[in-house]
């Protein structure tokens, strides 16, 4: 009987986990969607007033660079939110007592995590399952 309880608490446990990542997971992938948005739009007024500049002569110097400012910052922000969907991924492993990749021995167990999306791919892949990314 406390098998059984043992059993159910570890798969309840693992549950929880498992949906609370894929949860917190979904918010962030969907802030870099949001992010990655924005700066398509500023990489497009950017080019607009590039090419006003030159058309017309005219000094845009300013808000190309606060545009071009505005995009590093938002680049910054996905990179932060990719970070923490790895993080999220490390610790659904410590939590669940999974072993850890590096210490399995199997090379083609090993995890990498796409630099793009930050999507959890096998090291043996060339690109990502998720968005198509060459894995390097």
């Amino acid at each position: 009987m406390d098998g059984l309880k043992g059993v159910l608490s570890k798969g309840l446990t693992t549950l929880n986990v498992k949906t609370s990542n894929l949860m917190e997971g979904t918010k962030y992938k969907t802030y870099i969607s949001t992010l990655e948005k924005e700066i398509a739009d500023l990489k497009s007024e950017l080019g607009s007033l590039m090419y006003d500049s030159w058309k017309n002569s005219t000094d845009n110097q300013a808000r190309i660079e606060e545009i071009m400012n505005t995009i590093s910052s938002k680049e910054e922000c996905i990179e932060q939110q990719r970070e923490a969907i790895r993080k999220l991924a490390e610790e659904e492993q410590q939590i669940l007592g999974s072993k850890s990749n590096a210490s399995s021995g199997n090379p083609e167990a090993d995890v990498v995590f796409c630099k793009n999306c930050g999507a959890q791919n096998n090291a043996r892949n060339k690109f990502c399952i998720k968005c198509g990314t060459q894995i390097q």
